[in-house]
């Protein structure tokens, strides 16, 4: 009888051990996490051998990474016709992505592991943080474009200022992001923090230049 494994190069691979590794790798993650995860323990969940799944995967990484994006949608674009509204379910789509679906200290020392590696750092960022950051930004974008937001606005940074909430909450562990603070961060960014922004222009200007962090223009 034939193996399931079919480890001769060129075979097809078996669809049901990937799904099954997959699978495990969360169990794993979830249960040890990060540090505590071994491709020794994903095999025996999974039924199958660790040379299988790195015939598969060659990287730890790469496996993990395949395994969050199973558990991860594209978050849609909210357009409601509500800059705030948009903003805010945006945001509240970002956190749940990154806080509630990939298991809780995950990402940070993934993200950490993968830094020295170039194509594996792209394909994480592509895979697993830039979907949910584009709906963010196609939301800031289309504010801009209703003129809700002012024209010329840097929209990048924008997304930035918002995604860098949600990426602190999962550098720290913190999975809690309810739906108040997700309008809070929207409403403190929309209302701008300053009482007198030009006031403090013009005293900054007034300061002398050995203690400003940057020449105004």
């Amino acid at each position: 009888m034939a193996s399931r494994e079919r480890p001769a190069t060129g075979r097809p691979r078996d669809p049901a051990i990937d799904r099954a590794v997959l699978e495990a790798t969360l169990e794993v993650l979830r249960e040890s996490g990060y540090s505590g995860f071994s491709l020794e323990a994903v095999a025996t969940r999974a039924g199958t051998t660790k040379p299988s799944i790195l015939r598969r995967w060659p990287k730890r990484q790469q496996l993990i990474i395949c395994a969050l994006v199973t558990v991860l949608v594209t978050p849609p674009v909210p357009d409601t016709g509500c800059t705030r509204c948009d903003l805010i379910v945006s945001l509240e789509s970002l956190a749940d992505a990154l806080l509630r679906r990939v298991p809780p200290g995950v990402l940070a020392p993934l993200m950490a592991d993968c830094s020295a590696d170039p194509g594996l750092r792209q394909h994480l960022t592509s895979t697993l943080i830039q979907p949910a950051r584009d709906a963010v930004a196609a939301t800031v974008a289309r504010a801009i474009d209703r003129g809700h937001l002012r024209p010329g606005l840097d929209a990048d940074l924008v997304v930035d200022m918002l995604a860098s909430v949600v990426f602190q909450g999962n550098m720290f562990g913190d999975s809690r992001f309810p739906v108040e603070l997700a309008a809070h961060v929207v409403d403190v960014l929309l209302q701008g923090v300053a009482v007198d922004f030009d006031e403090l222009l013009a005293i900054s200007r007034a300061t002398p230049k050995s203690h400003r962090h940057c020449d105004d223009t």
